[in-house]
């Protein structure tokens, strides 16, 4: 190999030892923004994206003394919240933890259990999503997430609080690859150019899967976790 080569040491296996990875849609980011600690341990090179939506984790609860009228209540208060959401531009409901899931018109996968040792008070927690484009207003936009929220219709005894601060979501990282990629070898090139056409370039990692992090109240920073080195310098 002359040395004037950027060389790519890629792993074989990309996707075939982890088949769970195609089938994630939507990534849910929640928490505070990246700070100078984690930035010490992200790649230079990054891509920032906008988050495809803002999204309010809230938890509904309901303390009615009978089970089954319990999770009826619970179960209608979801299903006119999905029914409301269709009316309105933007709004989407889903459940899950760090992946969301789409919740249906019956609401039925929605998971409801007990708070705490109270036998009597069941709950359950969704994202509620507001979409974000390029050109939206960030405040406006939670202003109507917020809005939703506090105009859903209760059923029965349920009440509904929201669960930390707004956070964002991300509909199919990985697509966001081989962009990434690019950048990352033009990147390597001008490396090369500014420390000498004599040394050799080694880029690994790069079979790793995209990785993110908040880095604004609507931004994202990807990266793929590659580690580069330089050899054979004269």
């Amino acid at each position: 190999m002359p040395r004037s080569r950027i060389a790519f040491a890629l792993g074989l296996t990309i996707a075939a030892s982890t088949p769970t990875w195609a089938q994630i849609d939507e990534v849910v980011v929640t928490g505070a923004r990246i700070s100078g600690d984690d930035y010490s341990s992200i790649p230079a090179v990054v891509l920032q994206r906008r988050a495809d939506f803002l999204v309010q984790r809230i938890r509904l609860m309901n303390d009615t003394r009978a089970e089954d009228a319990r999770t009826k209540e619970l179960q209608q208060t979801i299903r006119d919240m999905v029914s409301d959401a269709a009316k309105k531009p933007g709004i989407a409901l889903s459940y899950g933890d760090e992946f969301l899931i789409p919740i249906s018109a019956s609401a039925t996968e929605v998971v409801l259990s007990s708070v705490g040792k109270r036998p009597d008070t069941s709950s359950a927690s969704i994202y509620v999503k507001m979409a974000l484009g390029e050109k939206d207003n960030v405040l406006t936009a939670i202003a109507n997430l917020t809005a939703f929220i506090k105009k859903a219709r209760i059923s029965g005894r349920t009440e509904i609080e929201p669960e930390g601060d707004v956070g964002l979501s991300l509909v199919t990282p990985e697509k966001y690859r081989y962009e990434i990629i690019s950048k990352i070898t033009d990147d390597a090139k001008k490396l090369k150019e500014s420390v000498g056409s004599k040394c050799r370039i080694q880029l690994s990692g790069l079979a790793n899967r995209v990785s993110w992090q908040r880095s604004d109240v609507s931004e994202l920073t990807l990266y793929i976790p590659y580690q580069i080195q330089l050899a054979e310098c004269e």
